[in-house]
């Protein structure tokens, strides 16, 4: 099976294709994001830097940051409409049952399933959590910033370090993914020992 058609069937038996498809779009817009901050510059006065390149980059990561918030925020209520807060966050109930059973499985070198309340679901729970500091952080500084408020500056420097929190996810969640993806296509002879 080839590659993107293994982790085409391993998302379509897990997520319905409205999920996946805001899923992708999230996840584009995210990446979009992280790269666009690299052009992210203000002067002392805390106008947009005048270098060409810089007030592009300044703009499209507002612009962009302020689509993907509302689309974020209607992708993370599916997912808790879905599955609930416990799915996510188990341990804030004191349900740590099924990650302790995912911790045994990891124990004897094996893979957990992703399942409800394990150690999957507590990762992408994580993630969203990290989503919406960002994205509340964003969203303060833009306010604090367009109404020219004296902590416009903390906000963004808040801002950039939650960002950091959502690049480690970002990589990390997509290297876990595949992994598991192609792990599961393994064992299921999918992929050819």
């Amino acid at each position: 099976m080839q590659i993107k058609q293994t982790i085409q069937a391993y998302i379509g038996k897990r997520q319905t294709p409205l999920i996946s498809l805001f899923h992708i779009v999230v996840l584009l817009l995210v990446l979009t994001q992280i790269i666009l901050s690299n052009f992210v510059d203000f002067n002392d006065n805390g106008a947009i830097s005048s270098n060409v390149i810089k007030f592009y980059g300044t703009w499209s990561h507002i612009v962009t940051g302020l689509l993907l918030a509302p689309l974020a925020v209607i992708f993370i209520l599916i997912e808790f409409k879905k599955y609930g807060l416990k799915h996510f966050y188990p341990y804030l109930s004191g349900d740590n049952q099924q990650l302790k059973a995912d911790f045994a499985q990891l124990k004897q070198r094996k893979l957990p399933e992703p399942e409800s309340k394990g150690i999957a679901a507590i990762v992408q729970g994580l993630g969203l959590a990290a989503l919406v500091l960002v994205l509340l952080s964003g969203t303060i500084w833009f306010y604090a910033w367009t109404t020219g408020a004296s902590w416009a500056e903390d906000m963004q420097e808040i801002h950039g370090l939650l960002t950091g929190l959502v690049i480690t996810y970002f990589f990390a969640h997509g290297l876990m993914g595949l992994w598991h993806i192609f792990y599961s296509a393994y064992k299921s002879n999918e992929i050819h020992r």
